[in-house]
């Protein structure tokens, strides 16, 4: 019994034990690193699958990369509310793409001062959405606001509500 004693107290044990617990924290920081990599991976995996589909009316050009100004926003949607079924609204943009935007029950809704719910939403508004997109490719809405009609009365088509003026 006190052999065992006199090894677990020695030094090369100990230091074996060291190096071994450090060997199970680097492996479990890996696999943390597998398992991250892993969810961007098949996030972008799935976004690019659907990407063209839901937010460019063209196919990629030569070599598959957009050409300037033709990078589209994912990460919000501006336009005219065309259907609400909640918690799925899809607004049609100035270019025409219509994208889907996921309300939560942290959504913050706006009109002016106002804080409305997610219900008071109908189709025809004008509104704009900021979030972030999920695997589906829809935006999962942190805020939105509802705007008054665009004067140009074309549901913000004219060219001055595009970012690069077209």
């Amino acid at each position: 019994m006190t052999a065992i004693k006199d090894f677990i107290r020695s030094r090369p044990f100990k230091t074996a034990l060291a190096c071994l617990g450090v060997a199970v924290v680097a492996l479990l920081v890996f696999q943390a690193g597998v398992y991250v990599g892993y969810r961007k991976a098949s996030f972008a995996y799935q976004f690019g699958n659907d990407y063209y589909r839901l937010f460019d009316r063209h196919a990629p050009s030569q070599g598959g990369f957009p050409l300037r100004d033709e990078f589209r926003a994912s990460h919000g949607a501006v336009g005219k509310v065309v259907s609400v079924s909640l918690p799925d609204i899809v607004v049609a943009g100035p270019d025409s793409v219509e994208k889907t935007v996921l309300v939560s029950k942290d959504t913050l809704i706006r009109k002016l001062d106002a804080a409305l719910k997610p219900e008071d939403i109908r189709p025809g508004d004008f509104l704009t959405a900021l979030g972030e997109p999920d695997k589906d490719s829809r935006i999962q809405a942190r805020l939105i606001r509802i705007l008054p009609a665009p004067p140009d009365g074309q549901g913000g088509t004219s060219a001055s509500t595009t970012p690069s003026g077209r």
